[in-house]
């Protein structure tokens, strides 16, 4: 196999990765090994040595560019939904201590995650304290 062929495969395999992940991290590697491949491409990669430096560097430098800009801009996206926090649900199926299950709010079920000590039946009422990606974490009310 060529190296631009493993260096592309490295960096969709990365990409893809990051789309599993969502960790803000592995999407940079991926564009360091593509940033790597384009440099072969272009004939000023030759030996292993120059591709792991280049690699190291568009990696890093992305990295160290990209990241926190990519992290407000979700931030910013996540505040849109603090609305609800203190709202009320209803439970659609039922949450185990320390557990999770489902909630009815605004016409949809969301995922529910409870820490309280007791089980919480379905058709209970419960208080959204926050959310946390597409869970909302709850009490009983």
């Amino acid at each position: 196999m060529e190296p631009i062929s493993i260096w592309i495969v490295v960096g969709v395999a990365l990409l893809i990765a990051e789309i599993l992940s969502v960790s803000f991290y592995s999407i940079f590697f991926g564009i360091g090994a593509l940033v790597t491949a384009l440099f072969i491409y272009m004939g000023f990669a030759d030996d292993i040595t120059t591709q792991l430096v280049i690699f190291g560097i568009a990696s890093m430098g992305s990295l160290l560019i990209f990241r926190q800009r990519l992290l407000e801009v979700f931030n910013k996206n996540a505040k849109e939904f603090k609305e609800i926090v203190d709202d009320f649900a209803q439970v659609s199926a039922p949450i185990p201590p320390h557990g999770e299950g489902k909630v009815f709010y605004r016409g949809a079920d969301w995922i529910a995650y409870s820490d309280a000590e007791q089980s919480i039946e379905k058709n209970s009422r419960v208080k959204i304290r926050r959310v946390d990606g597409i869970k909302l974490i709850v009490d009983p009310a």
